[in-house]
């Protein structure tokens, strides 16, 4: 991670031409990296036309550029084995009839890679991996006994009662195709188990930001999750309080469901010690919680 400290002769400069200054990158690839959601402003995802003010912290990854620039997302760790993306809300991680793009589809350029695990369309932040069928191999393996770390921030509807909880509700899949009724719920009978451990990090108005953390991994997991316990992820269609997020979208333009992957933590493939990624903060999450962890 490279951070450059704007001073009072970039005030009011765009980002995008700080970078080609300060940096040393081309002005393509300044504007590129910025249109990739790989710049950051005081950890925040920035585009190439913000304007900075002195004493601002400009932070990119310049040792991925080549692997950012080459799949058009973010690359927010890199080795031999495994890679670590930050995937923009609205990129789905795998094709389907109705899916232009995806994640899977651009992972087609580093031919023998395949992704550990996934993340709802909507959501956004790190997924993990693996740059051949060994090393995606092991990494399954790791998920599989639980050794891989997967946090989430997420903003949940309403005052979440307690600073810490955890959710062990089991979760059955109804398959409803439709994008507007829950896809998962909870099923004492014929439910799988899924356990997640939630905390308060801030309060706002009417909402809450929580980090959770994923003992199971089951699908929609914490959107059924949030539901069931009565504070559904912000923005979310499906398993969310239409009305809350009809005022998340006209007050602070809240298009998707407030998800995002912040930290893995991982066993390399081959060995070594465990490898930290932490990812950059989310624009929207940011116009409602303006201090983030």
């Amino acid at each position: 991670m490279q951070e450059l400290a704007i001073g009072a002769e970039h005030d009011g400069e765009r980002l995008d031409a700080a970078l080609h200054g300060l940096a040393g990158l081309s002005r393509a690839n300044a504007r590129r990296l910025c249109a990739l959601r790989a710049v950051a402003v005081g950890g925040v995802v920035a585009d190439g036309a913000h304007r900075l003010r002195a004493g601002d912290v400009v932070a990119w990854r310049p040792v991925t550029l080549d692997l950012t620039l080459q799949l058009g997302v973010a690359v927010a760790f890199a080795d031999a084995d495994a890679l670590v993306v930050h995937k923009p809300p609205g990129l789905a991680a795998h094709g389907g009839p109705l899916v232009d793009d995806s994640l899977a589809a651009r992972l087609v350029a580093l031919p023998g890679s395949g992704l550990a695990h996934r993340l709802d369309r909507g959501a956004s932040g790190l997924l993990l991996v693996g740059r051949s069928p060994p090393a995606l191999a092991a990494l399954a393996a790791a998920m599989e006994r639980g050794a891989i770390e997967r946090d989430y921030l997420a903003i949940a509807h309403g005052a979440v009662g307690d600073e810490q909880r955890t959710i062990d509700l089991p979760l059955r899949a109804t398959d409803e195709p439709r994008g507007d009724r829950p896809k998962v719920i909870v099923d004492p009978q014929r439910g799988q188990r899924a356990v997640t451990r939630l905390r308060v990090v801030a309060r706002g108005k009417d909402c809450t930001l929580v980090r959770l953390s994923l003992e199971t991994g089951r699908t929609h997991q914490i959107r059924a999750h949030l539901a069931a316990i009565g504070h559904p992820l912000l923005g979310d269609p499906r398993y969310g309080d239409p009305a809350a997020n009809e005022r998340a979208r006209s007050t602070h333009g809240v298009d998707r469901p407030l998800l995002h992957g912040e930290r893995l933590c991982f066993p390399p493939p081959g060995s070594g010690a465990a490898i930290e990624v932490r990812a950059f903060h989310e624009p929207d999450f940011a116009r409602l919680f303006r201090v983030l962890p």
